[in-house]
């Protein structure tokens, strides 16, 4: 940590010729109330606005006329600014996004026409029915404020924000002891140190609130439905999961594998190969730092909902009661072993996972992560798979009419 309150975490890799580097703020849509639902959301778009030093033309031109790429994301526990350019340019990179981070201007005109812009996002979004069924399952299964709120807010919530509330936001939510610097390629940790700590004080950290303690909805199975007239029905069959933190992410995350990771898995066998239900079917699960969400998910002509549904329950009562077998265990590590070191091959997810483990105070390496899955059993699985089985899930459904009644004796 430097004097002025920065977290600066970063991984050299000799043989790199690029830079990755991102300024990671723990503030996302978990930390709102509904009534500013969608600010930190609605950050990402103003900062690249215009700062007292740049006009927003400057910003993006500054990272494009040297061949890079500039860009934010935010999710519901961090929001992420970040570059990404040749060595040569980290210097620029750093100067640009410590710019946008502590100087925006954030001026009424600004925010009236991103406003347009995110309303526009939230239509398109809601256009989407497997991010509609998305949302749908955070609502109803992730505490109240909080997980459970949309990321990019309602259009209620963005209409009523104002240029004031958005501001006290940043001001709040972005100050050095909040913030984590990452960096990933060819890079000199010692330099960006340096360059970092020229960075004086910023926003208000006295103010700073987390608004986490939300309660749950309604308990027992349920069926939600939005009904569209669609020619196919999007479905998710979902239960409340564990935190990233928790020993069952691990036995989990296997049968996530097991159960819909790929095109040997078994629902995608059963369901795709042998019976020719739906394209595609998935399982797989969505961890925050206190809850998270494990589901099955599948698109399918509305007829065969049902019957899918009724081979979902039975290939997880199967496992409940029998556990794997031996060559599905092995395949399901050798599978998870192999899609997490290759998804942290380059220099960006390298980045990516640093500053966001060094956010949540998340200490194992990769390696020991891949180690927990590895001690994992047969019964392991059989035992989490049982669990599931007894929390009451939601099946949210977009698309045309179906029977509720069915429905709500599938998942009794």
């Amino acid at each position: 940590m430097l004097l002025n309150g920065l977290r600066v975490v970063t991984e050299r890799m000799p043989h790199s010729h690029t830079f990755s580097v991102g300024f990671f703020a723990g503030v996302g849509s978990a930390d709102e109330t509904e009534k500013i639902n969608g600010s930190s959301h609605f950050l990402e778009h103003v900062l690249f606005k215009g700062t007292r030093r740049r006009n927003p033309e400057e910003i993006s031109a500054a990272i494009e006329s040297v061949g890079g790429e500039l860009n934010a994301y935010t999710t519901k526990e961090h929001t992420c600014f970040y570059a990404r350019v040749l060595a040569e340019n980290s210097d620029l990179a750093v100067d640009v996004l410590s710019d946008m981070i502590t100087s925006s201007v954030i001026r009424t005109t600004d925010v009236q026409a991103e406003r347009a812009v995110i309303l526009d996002e939230i239509a398109m979004h809601g256009d989407d029915p497997v991010e509609s069924v998305q949302e749908m399952v955070s609502d109803h299964l992730l505490p109240h404020p909080g997980l459970g709120l949309p990321v990019i807010g309602t259009e209620e919530s963005i209409n009523a924000l104002s240029r004031q509330q958005i501001v006290r936001h940043w001001r709040r939510s972005y100050h050095p002891g909040s913030i984590v610097v990452a960096a990933a390629g060819q890079v000199d940790h010692d330099h960006l140190v340096e360059q970092l700590a020229a960075i004086g004080d910023f926003g208000d950290p006295a103010a700073r609130r987390r608004v986490r303690a939300g309660g749950f909805g309604e308990a027992g199975p349920q069926v939600i439905a939005d009904r569209r007239p669609f020619e196919q029905s999007t479905v998710s069959l979902a239960y409340r999961g564990p935190g990233i933190f928790e020993a069952e992410r691990f036995p989990i995350g296997l049968l996530s594998v097991i159960l819909g990771g790929g095109m040997s898995s078994r629902l995608f066998v059963e369901v795709r190969e042998r019976r020719g239900l739906a394209y595609g079917i998935e399982a797989g699960e969505t961890s925050y730092t206190d809850h998270g969400l494990w589901s099955v998910d599948w698109q399918s002509a509305p007829d065969k909902v049902e019957e899918i549904l009724e081979l979902v329950r039975h290939e997880l009562a199967g496992i409940a009661e029998d556990g794997v077998t031996e060559e599905e265990l092995v395949r399901a590590k050798g599978q998870m072993r192999g899609q997490t070191v290759l998804s942290y091959e380059g220099p960006q997810s390298r980045m990516s996972r640093l500053g966001t483990a060094e956010l949540i105070g998340d200490t194992r390496t990769v390696l020991q992560l891949l180690d927990e899955y590895d001690r994992i059993t047969s019964d392991d699985i059989g035992k989490v798979a049982a669990d599931l089985l007894s929390r009451p899930p939601v099946l949210a459904l977009v698309g045309p009419r179906r029977p509720s009644r069915r429905l709500e004796k599938l998942i009794n």
